[in-house]
């Protein structure tokens, strides 16, 4: 066994503990997860146990009163709850989530408890009791809780099979792929519908339905609302039968139908395709009382598909009224003197009565309370921060950040954290004093775990691309080492550790440090160039593949990296475009990873029908054209399956799920040509991979795969759970043949396709 140089394994990058709320790191929702009262703060962390295979989660209190916080020396977190999971789903959808603060000594979350469906549950925070708030059968996907803590308002699943019960067939229609031959018995694969319902917080009597029940929309769970005093609950209600008509009157509706959700403009009957990435809403009010709905305004939001999750409703008076924001307000066809702009509005639900605050100059992208200050607030309006208190008549204004009026709390919590600095939980005093409160992963060391730098180069074009570059702590540069390039964009501001650090959830297959163990270079990819970039989908896998070339020519040229040695990743969108570069260009990637990727291929176009609007018109778009008609000819030309014979790189395909979805087709037909594929199918998977074993698999497997093929290396240890030595040497059995015919690849001249230059 070659020695391993200074790095982390897998097993190490793996188990490292993560902060999982507040989600995405976000200061803002950090300051709401404080007590009322200032004195607490609480965190919910992650760490996983690989060899139980389980993910451990923790709710972690903090003492963070102003007094203590001033002597500098914060004690080490109390662990309030410890909950051990081995079915987690995906990444990005915990086994712990939605935690927040009713008063000052109880905590309110949505967990699954002993592997079962998620409720809503009530932790006492002084006596550590927990006690289950809902009993819904199917579980909750999101939740809401009077400040009483008697009423939850939440949403539930509805089963929606293909076929009916006691039915021997059904009528396909606008069903997808994976609903109709998936989805008889699985929630996960079904055209997934939802309901609202309210409860009595602790009672196992039936809750009561809010509305009728709707399909899934815009990509993601919507969000549940309840008044402080339990009288009401608003809610967002999805209208496709009216976008078209709001897109005619707001422009910003009519932006985002055409970019996310075109399938109601594109195919009017629903006969291939069906609302989803994108369907607008409007907010409705519910009297918890007797259900009566009534109207709020009869006009959409701003919401897109990926923030249906955002804070955009505040109540005011513990119900008396409610701030809407990033709501528009009500106009028609050709009524020129209304607004098409998104405003902040108050609302009073007893009179149906409302109010304008203010008009918004971008999308909202959350709107947060003040601490200390129930009459002010504070609303992301694109990328500006604009701060709003109510006057003494009952008005409200906007002022600045830090208005000299309404002094700000002496402390704040941010979470601090920077390409080598792993997250950690950090007050920010006056002075500008700062006082750790979290030390998370003690055993991080840059000496032993590497470094990531922000490295700059050009492509053949002369566009800038901003990545980062992955080193060893004992990097030699004058010694030409092996390069992974994983391909799913580069934050300088957030901690690299493993997966994509624009997003902590998204670690399928990129082992990142762990690659340094064994001297290899790890290249972070941004999504694109910095200035100049394509807008259209050919466009852009044109220039992913000028940037991946253009990174290689700079890092050779520097003389850190050998050019017959490079490796390249891609996960989900990536995924596609790493199969076009090493279909359609000479780039010198010796070996490529599809982690459960994308594909503008004949067979994705056939498997994705009716699962998402707009997705089969992107492949359209990718290819120029759809793959019939006076566009088949370049549809041809552009479609990876169809040119497999130009593959050269070594492959490895990992699909994730109980269903083989994308690459079936590129992995049948390279080795029906004797070519160095392998796919692996980790039935349980979800796309972003959780359960330790599954991450363990995919992120080993690619370290080996790298190491075999760029190195000529190999692992002697067996560290995987499922692991023996017979089926580890079983391994490098398989891929000491995939090398003979690598020879045999190599040795044959270009392809045609990429002689006539892509």
């Amino acid at each position: 066994m070659v020695s391993a140089g200074v790095g982390p394994t897998v097993k190490e990058v793996v188990e490292f503990t993560r902060i999982v709320q507040p989600q995405g790191h976000d200061n803002d929702t950090l300051q709401s997860q404080i007590s009322p009262d200032g004195q607490h703060a609480f965190i919910v962390t992650r760490q996983a146990d690989v060899d139980a295979d389980r993910n451990l989660y923790e709710i972690l209190l903090l003492e963070v009163s102003p007094q203590r916080l001033a002597t500098r020396q914060a004690p080490e977190p109390t662990r309030l709850l410890h909950l051990e999971s081995r079915s987690d789903s995906a990444d990005f959808n915990p086994a712990l989530q939605e935690a927040g603060w009713v008063g000052n000594g109880t905590i309110v979350f949505r967990a699954r408890m002993n592997e079962q469906p998620y409720q809503a549950y009530r932790l006492d925070v002084p006596s550590r009791r927990l006690t289950q708030l809902t009993f819904e059968p199917a579980g909750l996907v999101n939740f809401a809780v009077s400040d009483d803590l008697q009423r939850v308002v939440y949403v539930a699943s509805v089963p929606n099979p293909p076929m009916p019960p006691g039915a021997r067939s059904f009528v396909a229609e606008a069903n997808s792929f994976w609903s109709v031959h998936f989805g008889q018995d699985s929630l996960r694969a079904q055209h997934r519908r939802y309901r609202y319902m309210v409860a009595e917080a602790g009672s196992r009597e039936a809750a009561r339905q809010l509305g009728e029940s709707f399909g899934e929309s815009s990509g993601g769970f919507p969000g549940a609302n309840v008044s402080p005093d339990g009288r009401w609950a608003a809610l967002p209600r999805y209208e496709p039968a009216r976008q078209l008509e709001w897109a005619r009157q707001y422009p910003q509706i009519d932006q985002a139908t055409a970019q996310y959700g075109p399938s109601l403009q594109l195919d009017p009957l629903g006969y291939y395709s069906r609302p989803f990435s994108y369907v607008s809403r409007r907010t409705v009010i519910y009297r918890l009382a007797d259900a009566h709905e009534q109207t709020v305004l009869d006009a959409p939001d701003d919401s897109l598909q990926s923030n249906q999750l955002r804070t955009d409703r505040l109540w005011q008076g513990g119900g008396t009224s409610l701030v809407i924001a990033g709501t528009y307000l009500p106009r028609s066809d050709g009524d020129s003197s209304a607004s098409t702009a998104s405003h902040i509005v108050e609302y009073w639900p007893d009179s149906g009565r409302f109010k304008d605050i203010a008009v918004l100059q971008s999308r909202l992208k959350a709107v947060h309370p003040v601490a200390g200050n129930p009459a002010a607030f504070v609303a992301i309006d694109g990328e500006d921060r604009r701060r709003f208190e109510r006057t003494a008549e009952g008005n409200w204004r906007e002022v600045s950040e830090a208005p000299l009026a309404t002094p700000q709390p002496a402390w704040r919590l941010r979470v601090d954290e920077a390409l080598n600095r792993p997250p950690a939980i950090v007050a920010s005093g006056p002075a500008g004093e700062a006082v750790r409160l979290t030390r998370l992963n003690p055993q991080f060391s840059a000496a032993s775990w590497g470094t990531m730098r922000e490295y700059g180069w050009k492509d053949a074009k002369g566009r800038p691309w901003n990545g980062g570059l992955m080193v060893p702590a004992d990097f030699d540069p004058t010694v030409k080492h092996a390069l992974v390039i994983q391909t799913y964009g580069f934050s300088p501001t957030r901690f690299y550790r493993d997966g994509s650090n624009v997003y902590d959830g998204f670690t399928s297959g990129f082992a990142g440090r762990a690659f340094l163990r064994e001297n290899i270079l790890v290249l972070a990819l941004p999504l694109g160039p910095a200035s100049d970039g394509p807008d259209d989908e050919r466009g852009q896998i044109g220039a992913f593949t000028a940037g991946v070339s253009g990174a290689i020519e700079s890092l050779v040229a520097r003389g850190w990296v050998d050019r017959e040695k490079v490796g390249l990743m891609g996960w989900s969108s990536t995924g596609e475009r790493v199969l076009n570069l090493v279909t359609f260009s000479d780039t010198p990637i010796r070996a490529a990873t599809l982690l459960d990727g994308d594909a503008n291929t004949l067979f994705s176009m056939t498997i994705t029908y009716a699962v998402q609007d707009g997705v089969q018109l992107r492949k359209e778009r990718a290819n120029e054209g759809g793959p019939y008609g006076e566009s088949l000819a370049r549809w041809i030309r552009n479609d990876p399956s169809l040119h497999t014979d130009c593959v050269r790189a070594a492959l490895r395909i990992e699909n994730y799920g109980p269903e083989v979805r994308n690459n079936w087709d590129i992995y049948a037909l390279l080795r029906r040509q004797y070519k160095p594929v392998e796919m692996i199918v980790i039935p349980q998977g979800a796309h972003a991979l959780t359960r330790p074993t599954e991450r363990m698999i995919s992120l080993q497997g690619n370290v080996d795969w790298y190491r075999f093929w760029l190195k000529g290396e190999r692992r002697t240890d067996t560290v995987l759970s499922t692991e023996t030595a017979a089926t580890l040497s079983g391994q490098y059995v398989r891929w000491n043949d995939m090398a003979v015919l690598k020879h045999a690849v190599d040795a044959k001249s270009g392809c045609v396709r990429v002689a006539a230059g892509g």
